[in-house]
């Protein structure tokens, strides 16, 4: 994602078939689908004037760790179980690098936690908010004491989700 601005190398064809390197600053806070005018980078006056302007339409791909809505970014906050039920302050990467979230006692899958202005800037300089999703995990192969743990909670825990 473009969060902070860049410079992008594009390769354009030109009408002889060949292709000519243009750099291209893209600005922070772009958003979705806006347009670059590239002054005099397009195609050429059919009256012998000079070129016309290249426009270059954004399109801002999602991560397979963040996804833009506006200028808020969602991401998922995977959690363990311990972490869930027992509160703890835990560290997340975010775009501007590791923050420090608590997790309250007694979270669930699918809450949100929303980190205001740590979201996409937008093109006045203000941040929408990172929003992290929870989501409980549990190791996939659980080892016999693991297992035995699992089973001793659930005669210790009188619980049950579907009542």
């Amino acid at each position: 994602m473009l969060f902070f601005g860049v410079t992008k190398t594009l390769g354009l064809k030109t009408s002889s078939g060949k292709i000519k390197s243009c750099r291209v600053e893209i600005p922070a806070g772009i958003q979705n689908n806006q347009k670059i005018r590239l002054k005099g980078l397009g195609k050429k006056s059919l009256t012998g004037g000079r070129n016309g302007d290249l426009l270059v339409k954004i399109n801002i791909q999602d991560t397979s760790k963040f996804k833009l809505q506006g200028n808020n970014i969602i991401a998922d906050l995977l959690l363990t179980p311990w972490e869930a039920g027992l509160s703890r302050k835990i560290k997340f990467e975010g775009i501007d690098g590791e923050v420090t979230i608590f997790i309250p006692e007694g979270t669930q899958s699918g809450e949100e936690i929303v980190l205001q202005g740590k979201g996409y800037p937008n093109s006045m300089g203000n941040r929408g908010n990172l929003i992290l999703q929870t989501k409980i995990v549990i190791p996939q192969k659980l080892t016999d004491d693991q297992k035995e743990l699992f089973k001793k909670m659930e005669k210790i825990i009188d619980f049950n989700p579907r009542r």
